[in-house]
């Protein structure tokens, strides 16, 4: 099940992505992402009622989920602020290389192991990335 949702949202984001570049000929980055946030609440507050049958947050976890919530929020401004200055299709492709990131801090602090398929996997984006950019 966890590829189907991977498949959703590989589909979902990359249909809003393209879609973002003809919303910015009348809409700001702020306004976009202030969009973006009423349509995240929109679809997961009722998502959670239906999921938990409540809408509770654990105090213990808060802290990090508001820390984690503000860093997608900004990361999420700065590629729309990308897309007003690049095509949308390399903003995309290197916004993709965020992957890299995640899983090299999975490494450091997870502990998950870095067999050598994911350092391919790695060499590999950072390539494609760069040919995607030229």
């Amino acid at each position: 099940m966890g590829y189907l949702y991977l498949v959703g949202y590989v589909l979902f984001v990359g249909v809003a992505s393209f879609l973002m570049k003809f919303a910015m000929k009348t809409l700001s980055a702020y306004q976009i992402n202030v969009l973006m946030a009423l349509g995240m609440l929109i679809i997961t507050l009722p998502a959670m009622y239906l999921a938990e049958k409540q809408i509770k947050f654990p105090t213990e976890g808060l802290p990090l989920g508001v820390f984690t919530g503000l860093l997608m929020a900004a990361g999420s401004l700065l590629f729309v602020f990308a897309l007003t200055k690049m095509p949308v299709g390399l903003a995309s492709a290197i916004s993709t290389s965020y992957i890299v990131v995640v899983v090299l801090l999975s490494w450091i602090f997870l502990k998950e192991p870095l067999g050598v398929m994911k350092i391919v996997g790695i060499i590999l984006t950072i390539a494609g990335v760069t040919i995607l950019s030229f």
